[in-house]
């Protein structure tokens, strides 16, 4: 009983301490199915105490809205700055936001609509529909804090356009360090880098790479992502021989995700383990579905592979704390594209939760588990190597259980959100001092 009291006022003192802090959160596109760690993460914020919103450039879908989202009441915190397509949707629309820049700022027209500096953003009313809704509140936030690097790109414009002073963060994922500088080009983060305070880099391996593409090293801080460890609870995994040996793979299907490689691999356990079966919960462009779906019917694994859709986080969850779930494989690799699968969020999931990993020596993903502790690394596009291991583990089933323990344990001291988002105030506080 006392325990609990104890933990009662320390958070109690935790949100004391910083309920004064008033953020905003800029990211893409919200609510997105696929970023349920945003959610994550800013729930355990807004648990601490923090007083945070957010502004979307885009809308997501309405069935995207998680159960979470709707408690935490996400969405009614939500500002959008979306741009409408359509020019005569745009033209109506653009009319009161003219009004609301005269109202709060009348000076800020010139330069919202100042061609020669902003080019096609102040011709097409994209700087209008961007920076009218904030005016008369974005001044009251003492940290801007973006998601992802294309996202504080657009901020960068809001940011002249008003003469915003606040510090500002950004926060550097996966697309953006890769397809997004391979599409735009190598300086394309240029002005970003001179006048975002800090950038928080998901792993080492990525905060390297921005150290090579000109960064100041100072200004890029290894941010680990984190999740709620309580809500991932623990399954010992438990595999008899004879019996089905269960695999799940959880991922958008995009190339990078290397779902195609891993129905290979599949095809070769199986030939030597015809129990095996596999689960991958996702789904992508209905051309790159219908590739999978040919491929699993080429190798002759219709029986053996289940495609289960995009599901709801807590469904996710689900599969990865069934006893009988024995192994999660996340064979990533860099895309055509360029795109890089940094450090997915999934492999955390899966090994608080008891799974032993397979997955790639890609990007960052080998700070995301312990090789031959909490699972295996092998090289990217090698199929035939992710397949030894698997039945390596398949016939040495004790390593399944010993592989699940120390994984929980690696997952929870290294991806904690409670130490990681203390580690983000600790940054929030600092800045806001140095303001």
């Amino acid at each position: 009983m006392w325990v609990k009291k104890i933990k009662k006022m320390m958070l109690i003192d935790k949100r004391a301490a910083t309920k004064n802090l008033k953020i905003a959160f800029f990211i893409g596109v919200f609510p997105a199915t696929t970023e349920s760690w945003f959610v994550e993460q800013i729930t355990a914020l807004l648990d601490m105490g923090l007083d945070i919103d957010l502004f979307a450039f885009r809308q997501g879908k309405n069935e995207q809205i998680s159960q979470k989202m709707k408690d935490y009441k996400l969405v009614d915190k939500t500002t959008y700055l979306e741009f409408p397509e359509k020019r005569i949707s745009r033209l109506i629309r653009a009319l009161p936001l003219v009004f609301r820049v005269l109202y709060f700022r009348p000076s800020a027209l010139f330069e919202i609509f100042n061609i020669k500096k902003y080019g096609g953003g102040a011709r097409s009313l994209k700087n209008l529909f961007w920076t009218a809704p904030l005016l008369g509140r974005i001044e009251k936030y003492q940290i801007i804090h973006c998601h992802f690097g294309m996202v504080a790109n657009n901020f960068l414009i809001i940011r002249r356009i008003l003469k915003l002073k606040q510090p500002f963060v950004t926060s550097i994922y996966g697309q953006d360090s890769s397809k997004y500088i391979k599409v735009k080009g190598i300086n394309v983060y240029n002005d970003l880098k001179k006048e975002c305070n800090y950038f928080l880099m998901l792993t080492e391996e990525m905060r390297q790479r921005f150290i090579r593409f000109g960064f100041p090293p100072e200004k890029l801080i290894l941010f680990y992502g984190g999740v709620t460890v309580p809500n991932y609870a623990f399954q010992e995994k438990i595999y008899t021989p004879g019996t089905p040996f269960n695999i799940i793979l959880v991922g958008r299907f995009v190339e990078k995700k290397g779902i195609d490689d891993a129905l290979r691999a599949i095809r070769l356990v199986h030939d030597q383990v015809p129990e095996v079966r596999f689960y991958v919960v996702g789904d992508g462009s209905s051309v790159y579905r219908e590739y999978l779906f040919a491929l699993t019917k080429e190798l002759k694994l219709e029986s053996v592979v289940s495609f289960e859709g995009l599901l709801p986080h807590a469904e996710t969850l689900r599969l990865y704390s069934r006893p009988d779930m024995h192994l999660m494989f996340q064979p990533s690799r860099t895309g055509s594209d360029g795109d890089t699968d940094d450090m997915p969020y999934v492999l955390v999931e899966g090994q608080l939760c008891g799974l032993p990993v397979v997955t790639t020596a890609h990007a960052g993903i080998r700070e995301g588990l312990i090789d031959g502790v909490t699972g295996y690394v092998v090289p990217e596009r090698d199929y035939r190597a992710a397949a030894g291991k698997i039945l390596f583990l398949i016939k040495n089933p004790q390593l399944i259980k010993e592989m699940g323990h120390k994984g929980r344990e690696f997952a929870e001291n290294t991806f904690d959100f409670s130490k990681i988002n203390s580690q983000l105030m600790e940054l929030y506080k600092t800045l806001i001092k140095s303001s």
